[in-house]
């Protein structure tokens, strides 16, 4: 096996044919196809399965290439730290997260640290939870933040164990509805699920997941007659400031992008808790900046979970 297989490989993963990724690197492609053969000889596996439309990765196949996005980011890693142009003043951060405003509070806060000297690559990715976990998995981010409740507790860290993944709790929330600053609920202390029954319901887009990637906490007795499912966080705060739809979530608001649009009131009831963390692979180094950005994490959800902000 050399990094040049591997590099052959992912470049196959990324355009889903041999023809094209042969062309993208440059190489015949009897010679690629080759690599791929005696990667797989050298394992005894199959990794491609090749029909008359192109190629697909086998179960084995995928396991093989999760690890091959690893070796390659780890000495992509190596080289960039160890370059002498780059080592004394180039940092780097990479994040993938579920959609949470304490952690683009805490981003704000690291940007606005940085030395003007400094030379730095941010990557920040808001995505589904199953990207958070593939992006950590396959070393795409150094972080993840996602959180986990009693009915995916099981389920989460069983897959994380597989993995190599850990978790890292933050805080722990009770639920909070967030809802519209002229919502006809706008004035009640706390919400119950009787309350919210006549309006609709908002959730991040999972695609074909499992329900428990969901991002937002499992409540029996919510009503799913009036679904709206987005993708993105704009347009779940343009539907919560202006129609009578509403989420759950943590309660954490963030006033430069909500201003007094959306309020976030207390679920009444004995809900689950939203138990708040990050991921990252084990036994990997956690770099400065991945500990300052952890760091500024908890301060973010002391701050936003302040009385005044919505959470009590």
């Amino acid at each position: 096996m050399t990094l040049q297989q591997l590099h052959y490989l992912v470049e196959v993963s990324k355009c889903q044919s041999i023809t094209v990724a042969a062309q993208r690197l440059y190489i015949a492609q009897p010679s690629l196809s080759k690599a791929i053969k005696e990667l797989e000889k050298e394992f005894h596996i199959t990794i491609l399965e090749r029909t008359r439309h192109g190629v697909s990765f086998t179960v084995e196949g995928m396991e093989f290439l999760d690890y091959a996005h690893r070796i390659l980011e780890q000495v992509n890693g190596l080289q960039n730290y160890f370059n002498p142009e780059t080592k004394s003043n180039k940092l780097s951060l990479t994040v993938s997260a579920q959609h949470y405003m304490f952690s683009i509070d805490a981003l704000t806060t690291f940007v606005k640290q940085l030395n003007k000297e400094h030379n730095y690559t941010i990557v920040f990715n808001e995505c589904r939870t199953s990207q958070v976990i593939q992006d950590v998995l396959l070393g795409q981010s150094q972080l993840g933040i996602l959180f986990l409740s009693r009915g995916t507790n099981k389920f989460m860290k069983r897959l994380f164990a597989q993995k190599g993944i850990e978790f890292t709790p933050l805080r722990q929330f009770p639920p909070y509805v967030y809802l519209g600053h002229n919502h006809p609920l706008r004035d009640k202390k706390e919400l119950t699920i009787e309350d919210l029954q006549d309006y609709p319901y908002i959730k991040y887009f999972q695609g074909s997941d499992s329900y428990q990637y969901a991002e937002e906490i499992s409540v029996h007795g919510i009503q799913d007659n009036r679904l709206l499912v987005v993708s993105d966080r704009s347009t779940i705060l343009r539907l919560l400031a202006c129609t009578d739809a509403y989420t759950i979530g943590c309660g954490c608001l963030l006033p430069d992008i909500t201003e007094d649009r959306i309020l976030s009131i207390p679920l009444a009831g004995p809900f689950d808790l939203i138990n708040i963390g990050w991921i990252h692979l084990k036994n990997t180094n956690m770099t400065p900046e991945m500990l300052q950005y952890v760091d500024m994490l908890e301060d973010s959800l002391d701050t936003l979970s302040h009385p005044q902000y919505g959470i009590k």
